[in-house]
């Protein structure tokens, strides 16, 4: 009987004791805003590059004409040729010019494209500044961004005939593309400081009407495929090189006919950026609290109010600072530098 009475008294005791253990799990338990850690999921980025553009596309089934002291014209070679051509055609790449009654005489070169097409090509140089957000879960990121890229536009060099056709360049020296894209992107390698994510961007661009006439121009959407190098400066703040390749074209309609003109222009591009994100928790309010690490007051969890945004928020002992006072500069020619 009394052995019964102790089992008895025994499971009592450790009933109580572990609905009190639960209470003070429960009440000593950090309190983190959930809000703050759903806004620290998304990352706003920020970079500026330097980008190469090979500009090319093909003249074919139409004639081409070339005058000294002229840009090449192109021409409805179906139609019967004198001493001049009714109709011809300029500036292709952006805005196609319609030019009548072009002479024809010893000194022109004429060339029908349909058995030999021509190629024209050029290089240009981009300055693309870019702004995006992504949200990042487990190890994928899914967002969106907008670009202002101002560009160039060197001289269009044909690929055959080049005695007898001449290079030729656009009525613009500098110009601008608008772009907005979505992005998807994947971790493939994380350690604490780096990260190398692979990412893609697909969107749209919006040509300068001022030399683009948008009636006449018909635009595909761009391909942009990336690799970030990323290095963290703090758990919320990063710096990153991105090379990146990029795919994108447009088609110009040539007025009064049926004839158009397919404008390939893959790119390279190389970007330097930095990115941040919201802290997931707030800093500590208490301006003489002095804590290097992630702390409690009272059940509010906080961050330290000790280091600079480009330092480990949380660090690890000596991460921020791994080389003593002693050993820093000047200090390492004194005898006691403290």
């Amino acid at each position: 009987m009394n052995r019964a009475r102790a089992v008895i008294i025994l499971l009592v005791i450790s009933i109580t004791n572990s609905f009190a253990q639960g209470n003070l799990n429960r009440y000593s338990e950090p309190k983190i805003n959930p809000f703050r850690q759903f806004l620290s999921k998304f990352t706003v980025s920020g970079s500026i590059g330097y980008g190469v553009t090979f500009h090319s596309h093909e003249i074919s089934g139409v004639g081409i004409i070339q005058n000294p002291n002229s840009v090449p014209l192109i021409f409805d070679n179906t139609f019967v040729v004198t001493d001049s051509i009714s109709v011809t055609y300029s500036n292709w790449v952006t805005t196609p010019v319609v030019l009548r009654n072009i002479p024809i005489d010893t000194s022109s070169f004429l060339l029908g494209t349909d058995s030999i097409p021509v190629t024209f090509r050029a290089k240009g140089t981009n300055i693309p500044i870019n702004v995006s957000v992504h949200y990042t879960f487990d190890r994928y990121r899914i967002g969106g961004g907008f670009s202002f890229e101002p560009y160039s536009i060197g001289s269009y060099s044909p690929n055959e005939f080049k005695d007898q056709l001449q290079s030729f360049k656009t009525d613009f020296n500098i110009s601008s593309y608008l772009r907005w894209y979505f992005m998807l992107g994947g971790e493939v390698f994380h350690t604490k400081r780096n990260m190398i994510v692979v990412d893609a961007k697909v969107g749209t661009y919006k040509l300068q009407k001022k030399y683009f006439n948008p009636d006449l121009i018909r635009k595909g959407v761009f391909f942009n495929l990336g690799v970030r190098l990323e290095h963290s400066l703090s758990e919320y703040v990063k710096v990153y090189l991105r090379p990146s390749v990029e795919f994108k074209n447009y088609t110009v309609t040539i007025p009064e006919s049926g004839y158009s003109i397919t404008h390939n222009m893959p790119a390279f591009y190389t970007n330097i950026g930095l990115t941040w994100r919201l802290p997931d928790r707030n800093k500590c309010p208490i301006s003489n609290c002095h804590t290097q690490i992630n702390h409690h007051h009272g059940r509010n969890n906080y961050r330290s109010r000790v280091h600079p945004f480009w330092k480990w928020q949380d660090p690890d002992y000596g991460q921020n600072y791994p080389k003593l006072l002693r050993y820093k500069g000047k200090n390492k020619r004194k005898i006691s530098p403290y």
